[in-house]
C-alpha cells in the first residue's frame, strides 16, 4: 500500500529507484506513478539525486540466446482478426478522448494551483569513500525517518547510532541508537538536520555511546539536502 506520510513516500520512492524492493511492491509503486503525483515527484527526485551513481555499474552483456529468443516471437504469426467491439466504435473513443483531455486539463490547473508543500530534507548515506547507498532518511513535517536499504548490520554486541553535524558545527549531536529493525524514527525534525548538515552512522554500544560523542569508527556518512 502506498503510504500518505510523505517522509514514508519519500523513503519508499528511493528504495523504488535503487531496486530493492521486492516485486509486489515494486509493481505497484510502479502501477501508482500514473496517478499519485506526489509518489512521482519523489522518484524523480531520488532518480535525479542517484543518477551518478549509475556510471558505477559495469556494462553486462544479456544471457545467450536472448535475442534469438525476442527474434521467435516476433516471427509468430499474428492472431486472425475479430469483429470490432462496440468500445472499439469511433465515437465512443471521441468523447472518452475528449473525457482524458478535460481530466487532464483539470488535473494540470489543480497542480499549477495548489499550494507549495513545505520543503523537506533528504539524504543517502553511504560507506565512507564509497558510493554505495545503504541508508535513506527524510526529513519533513511528519518527523524524521531513516532506514537502511543494505543488509549491514554490527555485531551482536554493538549497535548503529546516528549523529547529525549541524553546517558549521564540530561536534555531532546524537540522534538515537537505530533499532535492530534498521529503521529509526523521530516525531520532530532536531534543529541541527538541517539544509548542508551532515548525517553519520558509527558502531557504538548497545546502548548507545556513553561520552556523548562518537567512540565506535564512522561507517556510514551523507549530506542532508532540501527536496
Amino acid at each position: 500500500m502506498i503510504p500518505q506520510n510523505p517522509d514514508d513516500l519519500h523513503v519508499l520512492a528511493g528504495e523504488f529507484v535503487l531496486g530493492v524492493l521486492d516485486e509486489p511492491d515494486a509493481r505497484e509503486v510502479a502501477e501508482a506513478l500514473a496517478t499519485n503525483i506526489e509518489l512521482h515527484r519523489a522518484v524523480t527526485f531520488w532518480e535525479e539525486h542517484l543518477h551518478p551513481l549509475s556510471v558505477l555499474v559495469s556494462p553486462a552483456l544479456p544471457p545467450a540466446g536472448t535475442w534469438e529468443a525476442i527474434e521467435a516471437r516476433i516471427a509468430k504469426p499474428a492472431p486472425p482478426p475479430v469483429a470490432p467491439r462496440f468500445w472499439e466504435n469511433v465515437v465512443p473513443w471521441r468523447w472518452s478522448t475528449a473525457g482524458f483531455a478535460v481530466a487532464a486539463a483539470g488535473l494540470a490547473l489543480w497542480i499549477l494551483l495548489m499550494p507549495a508543500p513545505e520543503p523537506s530534507l533528504v539524504a543517502v548515506l553511504h560507506p565512507p569513500q564509497q558510493d554505495q547507498p545503504s541508508w535513506i532518511a527524510t526529513a519533513g513535517r511528519s518527523g524524521v525517518v531513516v532506514r537502511a536499504v543494505t543488509a549491514a548490520t554490527p555485531r551482536n554486541d554493538r549497535a548503529f547510532e546516528l549523529w547529525a553535524i549541524a553546517p558549521g558545527a564540530t561536534r555531532p549531536r546524537s540522534l538515537g541508537v537505530i533499532p535492530a529493525s534498521g529503521e529509526l524514527r523521530l516525531g520532530t525534525v532536531p534543529p541541527d538536520l538541517r539544509d548542508g548538515a551532515t548525517l553519520a552512522i558509527s558502531i557504538e554500544p548497545p546502548g548507545g555511546s556513553p561520552t556523548q560523542q562518537p567512540t565506535g569508527p564512522v561507517v556510514f556518512v551523507g549530506s542532508v539536502k532540501p527536496v
